[in-house]
């Protein structure tokens, strides 16, 4: 009974160290995860951040461009063409002004669209970037976790073995133990039979002894007869 009750106790003993190993894992595996997430999250508010400068600054630029062009067609416009000039000079000038200003336009139109593809290309390397550095994260933490899932089945097995070892020495030291009782009993016993059996062995030779002395005897009368 004490055998099995030593043994019940490590038992116990090993299966809660195996929950709390199983317990200890999962929180280390959340914090992971949080971890994770916090990185991710900070990955993706520096992404947006990046965006909205991406954004800012294309959009400055432009204002820039238009700017530029709408001085430059004002400075145009404001040029005077003299009066006095014949039909057809005054609308040679007329027109070489407009081509002038249908080249700022288009100019600045092209300016513009070349800073919305750069702005475009850009957006799309930050969020390839941050794409690809969410995907560390991910796999660092799928590793990190297997290392830990790893640890913690050593441990339990470590938990496993101690425990057969444990109750291998209680069993053999119950073995041990039983013997020697039973050694001692048998000792016991032999003791006591070999006790009794002289004690029965002196009683027999006193009385061997009582009835010899029982039929040498006579009576007086017999040596008177003598």
């Amino acid at each position: 009974e004490s055998r099995d009750k030593k043994i019940s106790e490590l038992r116990a003993k090993a299966d809660e160290t195996r929950e709390k190993i199983t317990s200890r894992l999962k929180e280390l595996n959340e914090i992971l995860t949080q971890s994770a997430s916090n990185k991710k999250q900070s990955i993706d508010d520096n992404k947006d951040s990046n965006l909205d400068k991406i954004d800012e600054n294309a959009s400055s630029q432009k204002k820039q461009i238009d700017s530029i062009k709408s001085a430059e067609i004002e400075r145009l416009m404001a040029i005077e063409i003299p009066t006095g000039l014949s039909k057809t000079e005054r609308a040679r000038r007329v027109a070489e002004r407009t081509k002038k200003i249908a080249k700022l336009r288009s100019a600045a139109t092209a300016d513009k669209a070349k800073i919305s593809n750069e702005a475009k290309t850009d957006k799309a390397e930050t969020r390839a970037d941050a794409t690809n550095k969410k995907s560390i994260v991910s796999n660092q933490t799928k590793v990190d976790k297997a290392v830990n899932t790893a640890n913690a089945k050593e441990e339990r097995a470590k938990v496993s073995s101690d425990l057969k070892e444990a109750v291998s020495r209680v069993r053999e030291a119950y073995k041990s133990a039983k013997a020697d009782l039973d050694s001692s009993y048998e000792q016991t016993y032999q003791n006591e039979f070999d006790k009794i059996q002289s004690e029965n062995k002196k009683a027999s030779t006193k009385k061997k002894s009582s009835s010899s002395t029982k039929k040498t005897s006579h009576p007086l009368s017999y040596y008177i007869r003598k």
